[in-house]
């Protein structure tokens, strides 16, 4: 999906300690559903905390709908048209669901009363807490409230959703219907997400981020993703020990994924196996 960028990274970094979280990073992106992917400690959550403007970077430019978060003034602007969920949300266990979504909603500025309302009672329908609204949180399960949370970041329709495995501790019902108010968000807004399931960036992300080690290993669709691993997976009758993943399907054939010998037999590959093949070809320097 073509637009201007709405966000911009130029030669971003950021470490901790002797760590680097982020290694100069080049970006941009527009509308539409984003998915970033990587393995723990990839650096996501904390390209997050810095584009949700709660972390500042050690080096290099930010810019979101053309603002500096660096700048007090434009900070502001950014968080007026902003929405964010972090990995930990953090909420107010004696609130009931409504309240802590209104309390926030009153922190987002939205200060008539009838209005605040009903916003809250639309965010809180969209993650389907509509029943559950008015339970104290600290009697929600754990899936709950991350909707709960979800909901406060949906408040005001922001132009700008960073989310932090937003389906995490959902069941399927649940991921679905996120993925339908996502997907409408994008349509008009920018939603980049992280995630450690690969579906849902297959399912309903238009374009996918690759990050390990805080560099970026590949940007480009979903499809773009997957042929990667194109010719490189294959099916027999029993493991190759040659291959950097074996496992046996629910056919009871065993998928491998890797360099293929002779005459094997090549299968269409999926978004997971590309994504394997990218993090290891970098690993090995390929």
């Amino acid at each position: 999906m073509s637009s201007a960028p709405v966000i911009e990274l130029t030669s971003l970094s950021k470490t901790f300690g002797s760590t680097i979280a982020v290694d100069d990073l080049d970006w941009s992106g527009g509308l539409g559903v984003i998915g970033l992917l990587g393995p723990n400690g990839a650096g996501k959550s904390t390209l997050l905390r810095m584009l949700a403007t709660v972390l500042a970077q050690d080096g290099g430019a930010i810019k979101v709908f053309g603002l500096d978060p660096a700048d007090a003034d434009d900070r502001l602007a950014i968080r007026r048209r902003l929405g964010y969920l972090p990995q930990e949300a953090g909420l107010y266990r004696n609130f009931t669901a409504f309240d802590l979504v209104d309390y926030v909603a009153v922190l987002k500025e939205i200060t008539d009363r009838p209005t605040r309302r009903a916003e809250v009672r639309r965010v809180l329908d969209d993650v389907g807490m509509t029943d559950d609204m008015h339970r104290r949180i600290r009697t929600l399960s754990g899936g709950m409230q991350r909707r709960v949370a979800l909901a406060a970041a949906l408040l005001g329709r922001p132009d700008l959703l960073v989310l932090d495995e937003p389906s995490a501790g959902l069941d399927p019902d649940q991921r679905l219907r996120l993925r339908t108010v996502l997907s409408e968000i994008g349509r008009r807004a920018t939603v980049l997400l992280s995630t450690h399931q690969t579906e849902e960036v297959a399912a309903f992300c238009q374009r996918v981020l690759v990050l390990d080690h805080g560099r970026l290993l590949f940007d480009g669709s979903p499809r773009d993703l997957a042929n990667r691993a194109v010719g490189r997976v294959w099916i027999s009758e029993q493991p190759d020990t040659d291959a950097l993943r074996s496992w046996v399907t629910g056919d009871g054939d065993i998928r491998n994924i890797g360099v293929p010998p002779a005459a094997a037999d090549v299968v269409e590959p999926t978004l997971d196996d590309g994504y394997l093949l990218v993090a290891t070809d970098e690993a090995a320097g390929t």
